[in-house]
């Protein structure tokens, strides 16, 4: 399908996205992504984790998850602050900070509480911004995209098989049937990571659970529709269409 630049252009694709059932998403994602697209930081210093990523998958599978295992009220920003922003990134970053950019998608969102790692909307819908922890105390990684006024990234432990894998564009449909981008790590590392969370034995119950029904899910779209992404070169030593080790 072609989407074209003129917003009039989006209309007719849009109603073809609805009649036939692709537009997935919640219509916030979608608006958040096409702000931090227009504003070049998209697969620039942002990529999305977390539990929408499952959109992207789907859409590569051409296949429907269960939504069982898609219903969240977040979306999961990871800054990789190795990555250099635009010039025009930083120009727009200056004057608005992240926070500001979530304020182009929905006026709404203000931040947690001070210095929090996450913005909220009137809706109670949540935007985490999360960076991988140092590998040395030494190393200091800047915690705001903005001013001190804007979003505090949370340092997270053991995100390296996300932040160091390939990244994949892809394009997801809201549920109004517009589209938008969404940059999302290697599905093989997605998988590894939710598997290794769901062996941990200081998570809670419930999300360990939902860990591994979300990295098996995605193990099967592999196996099954996307053969390009082997698993035995991934790590994954010991996986069948009954068992994943």
């Amino acid at each position: 399908m072609t989407f074209l630049s003129s917003p009039n252009s989006y209309i007719r694709p849009a109603r073809f996205c609805k009649a036939s059932k692709v537009n997935r998403a919640p219509k916030i994602i979608t608006n958040i992504l096409r702000v931090l697209d227009q504003n070049k930081l998209s697969g620039k210093g942002l990529i999305v984790i977390g539990t929408n990523v499952l959109y992207a998958y789907e859409m590569m599978s051409g296949v429907y998850l269960d939504y069982a295992i898609m219903a969240t009220q977040d979306i999961d920003l990871l800054w990789d602050t190795r990555a250099r922003l635009t010039l025009l990134a930083m120009h727009h970053l200056n004057n608005y900070g992240l926070l500001g950019l979530l304020k182009k998608a929905d006026k709404s969102f203000e931040i947690l509480k001070p210095k929090s790692f996450t913005a909220i909307n009137k809706e109670g819908y949540m935007v985490d911004l999360v960076q991988a922890e140092p590998k040395s105390i030494a190393m200091i990684s800047p915690k705001m995209i903005g001013d001190d006024n804007d979003i505090h990234a949370a340092s997270v432990k053991n995100l390296q098989w996300l932040i160091s894998s390939p990244k994949i564009k892809q394009m997801i449909i809201g549920k109004d049937g517009y589209p938008a981008v969404m940059i999302v790590p290697d599905p093989r590392a997605f998988a590894l990571h939710k598997i290794w969370l769901s062996a941990q034995t200081d998570r809670d119950a419930m999300k360990k659970k939902r860990d591994f029904s979300q990295g098996a899910a995605i193990i099967r779209l592999i196996m099954n529709y996307l053969p390009q992404y082997p698993l035995k070169r991934f790590g994954f030593k010991n996986v069948s269409q009954g068992h994943i080790g």
